[in-house]
């Protein structure tokens, strides 16, 4: 057997005569009548069963496997929670297994649905089951602590509901993220519940990835501490983009086309538009002689119509044309 395996990792000739005659040695048999050994090719059909051997899976869940047999499962489900996703993670299914739903859901679900809705509460433990891990209590002290800081009602439940994961946060990490953000970007209280309600995810997002956003939009693209915090309070996604993108864009707004700063500022949505969109409508208008995107002149072109308007729009209101005239022109990019 292990002269087989040996044949079939190493085709070399000399490398086989040599495993030949070393086994030749130690078993007092002759080379040549193990060499006849290998006379059979290795591409025959083997006539033995060979179905025991298998390739390696790794370990999967079908939680649908056990809705049948789990009133906790079948519970979930009834308030549609997407058991397809969360058995995707075994770690998360070899938790929510061990969990009843009387004694250790029960009370989550009713927490939840004060603030995000029952309609809502499947689709939020789809995303974050392991919410259902956390002590009743810790999740009201969490909550307890937004409204210390001054956040109204509607306020938290728009924070928990557009970030599942917030009430995973502690308190001391949640406070700490609230001194970053008024310490980096010099906000006021209410700026700081402004930033957090208007984009939750933020606070709890990556801050290497903010720290390094925050560095691309004051160094290399230029923006002053003030306009940036205006940028952000403004668009706070901003802060959550890709740097390379983020600054993709900007250098083609800012070192082809020549907007300001100024303007740029002024509509920042435009950094979320794909290059393309705004790259085509722009030279659409530099061959019909109309791209001029300063305020101060005539024929100014607003910025955000290269981004927000649909074709047809951008076709009838600033380029003074047909779709069929641009698409024509699509073409020839």
């Amino acid at each position: 057997m292990a002269l087989t395996s040996a044949f079939m990792c190493f085709g070399n000739k000399k490398v086989i005569k040599l495993i030949c005659t070393h086994y030749a040695k130690c078993s007092n048999i002759s080379a040549l009548s193990v060499k006849q050994n290998f006379s059979e090719n290795v591409l025959e059909t083997a006539s033995e069963d060979l179905s025991h051997i298998t390739p390696y899976f790794s370990n999967t869940f079908n939680l649908a496997a056990y809705v049948n047999n789990s009133d906790t499962l079948k519970k979930l489900v009834d308030i549609n929670v997407d058991l397809s996703k969360i058995e995707k993670k075994p770690y998360i299914v070899n938790k929510i297994l061990k969990l009843d739903f009387e004694n250790h859901m029960k009370e989550h679900i009713v927490f939840l649905n004060d603030y995000i809705g029952l309609d809502e509460v499947g689709n939020f433990l789809t995303k974050n089951p392991l919410i259902l891990c956390e002590p009743i209590q810790d999740l009201q002290v969490r909550v307890n602590y937004l409204e210390s800081k001054g956040f109204q009602n509607d306020q938290i439940k728009r924070i928990i509901s557009w970030n599942p994961f917030w009430l995973m946060f502690n308190t001391i990490r949640i406070d700490r993220r609230f001194g970053y953000y008024q310490k980096s970007l010099q906000l006021t209280g209410k700026e700081v519940r402004d930033l957090t309600t208007r984009q939750p995810k933020l606070i709890t997002y990556n801050l290497h990835h903010v720290k390094c956003n925050m560095f691309v939009i004051k160094e290399e693209m230029g923006f002053e501490d003030e306009e940036m915090k205006n940028m952000v309070l403004n668009k706070p996604k901003l802060l959550m983009m890709s740097q390379q993108t983020l600054l993709e864009r900007f250098n083609y707004l800012h070192n082809v086309m020549q907007i300001s700063h100024r303007t740029i500022l002024k509509y920042p949505e435009v950094l979320f538009s794909r290059n393309f969109k705004i790259k085509q409508r722009h030279l659409f208008l530099s061959k019909l002689g109309r791209a001029q995107y300063n305020p101060t002149k005539e024929n100014y072109i607003p910025i955000k119509s290269l981004v927000l308007d649909t074709d047809a729009e951008f076709c009838n209101n600033i380029a003074k044309c047909s779709v069929y005239d641009f698409n024509l022109f699509l073409k020839t990019l």
